[in-house]
């Protein structure tokens, strides 16, 4: 490799890297202030939030990385036509696409990088992530038997009261259980209690001791009342609710998505395979937009680029929703959105080849 491609290729590896970890922050910065308020509000332990924010790093990547990519590009080769470095190698006798021949490169390797985010590692993230809500669904649903407190559970079809908890062995005293059952309705009540999980399914149970059962039908004035007294009774706590129902294609492998079978997945593939083109063309684009005269401001492209970048990604989510919408197996879907853009971009490299 000459040493102009290895200065070019170095320059716009680092620009890009840059740009990436700035986005990065300012994105994880955000999913991390959501996070940290879903712990305060008991939803999930703050030990998870560490991990659920790296988990959320692969979806971070697939919303910025094209355009970390194009104002890497745009900063990198910009001031070399700013400072004449471009026009040196011009008089060299440099041709266009042997010299900007190490950006291709490094375009077909950032889209190549995305490919592999997109397609295994966002969805053994969702996957993951899915468990870790769960689990920390669950360490709430336990952790939300506070003493001196009535908690509603199940949708609030399940009333707890637990009056006292010791710390040192976890029995519970002075327990009130309400089911709000439409057919039958029942109250229990018991002197104390001890929380345990079935090794088996993992499945939460609350025993009760020394405790009363009252049930009655939907009118309590004509049904008979059933009253029992028990030595132990153990009641099986709802399964915890993580707030997200993962569908299936968002986790599915991208070679599993390539013959979809229903709408959802064929949508699926669409996203999966927009930020590595994204990033293919914008990254062509690039080129033509870096280019500037030695006097002339550096942030009218990079302007440019973010008005460009902001319209295509509406439009591609505009596309999504279009296609959620139809629920068809057929149609352009987001091949449109790309081709335009591709149109452009030979057009402008081409003009810029004319003029080099």
């Amino acid at each position: 490799m000459l040493i102009l491609h290895r200065y070019i290729l170095r320059e716009s590896l680092v620009a890009s890297m840059t740009s990436l970890a700035v986005f990065l922050g300012v994105i994880s910065a955000l999913f991390l202030a959501e996070l940290l308020g879903e712990a305060a509000q008991g939803q999930l332990p703050t030990a998870s939030v560490i991990l659920l924010l790296l988990l959320r790093l692969p979806e971070a990547i697939m919303m910025v990385g094209p355009l970390a990519l194009l104002i890497g590009l745009l900063l990198a080769l910009g001031r070399m036509h700013e400072q004449s470095e471009m026009t040196i190698v011009r008089m060299g006798g440099a041709a266009f696409t042997q010299c900007f021949a190490p950006v291709l490169l490094l375009v077909g390797a950032w889209a190549t990088v995305l490919v592999l985010i997109a397609g295994w590692m966002a969805p053994y993230a969702v996957e993951r992530g899915g468990e870790v809500m769960t689990a920390a669904a669950r360490q709430a649903l336990v952790a939300g038997l506070q003493p001196g407190q009535f908690e509603r559970f199940d949708g609030g079809r399940l009333t707890v009261y637990v009056g006292g908890f010791d710390s040192g062995d976890g029995a519970l005293s002075e327990i009130l259980i309400q089911h709000a059952d439409p057919e039958q309705p029942e109250l229990i009540t018991a002197a104390s209690g001890r929380l345990w999980m079935d090794p088996a399914d993992g499945s939460r149970y609350l025993s009760l001791v020394d405790g009363y059962q009252v049930r009655h039908g939907p009118d309590p004035t004509q049904a008979p009342l059933r009253e029992l007294r028990f030595a132990r009774n153990d009641i099986r706590l709802p399964s915890p609710d993580s707030g997200e129902r993962l569908d299936p294609e968002m986790t599915a492998r991208l070679p599993a998505l390539l013959r979809p079978l229903s709408p959802d997945q064929r949508r699926e593939l669409q996203w999966r395979l927009a930020p590595s083109l994204a990033a293919l063309v914008l990254g062509l684009l690039a080129v033509p937009l870096s280019y500037r005269s030695p006097r002339e401001g550096r942030w009218g492209s990079l302007v440019l680029a973010l008005g460009l970048y902001l319209v295509y990604s509406n439009a591609i989510q505009a596309g999504l929703v279009m296609m959620e919408q139809r629920s068809a197996m057929s149609g352009p879907g987001l091949w449109p959105i790309h081709g335009a853009l591709v149109v452009a971009a030979a057009w402008l490299w081409l003009r810029q080849r004319r003029r080099w």
